[in-house]
């Protein structure tokens, strides 16, 4: 089976396996996770966005939201998710909406979920 390529437009960078771009995003929520930071400027900010509405688009998720809102950032969280029966601590994606009613949410996100459904529609068999 050949190597997904997967590429993201808001940067116009092809990573040219599937592999390569969930390590590269997970490192960028790592480090978001491990200092404590929120983004809500520069080409990492501008590619999350781009993945998580694209990812919106290709599964029909949260699309109402996505239009009603505006993305303002993203910070790493940690959540539990299950595996194999089991509940593994994991590190993911928090996206930061805002409503214009100063009524700010956040949504998990898992950008390698979101990386693999654009790879599949990209890279369609």
């Amino acid at each position: 089976m050949a190597a997904k390529t997967v590429t993201i437009e808001s940067k116009d960078h092809v990573f040219n396996t599937l592999k390569e771009a969930q390590k590269y995003y997970g490192a960028i929520v790592k480090e978001l996770y491990d200092a404590k930071l929120t983004l809500t400027t520069g080409q990492d900010f501008e590619d999350l966005k781009w993945i998580y509405s694209t990812y919106c688009q290709y599964t029909k998720h949260k699309l109402d939201r996505l239009d009603a809102c505006n993305i303002i950032g993203f910070k790493g969280i940690s959540t539990v998710q299950q595996k194999g029966g089991q509940y593994i601590p994991t590190e993911c994606c928090a996206v930061l909406f805002s409503d214009d009613s100063s009524n700010d949410t956040e949504e998990e996100f898992f950008t390698d979920k979101a990386i693999k459904e654009i790879a599949l529609k990209q890279n369609p068999r």
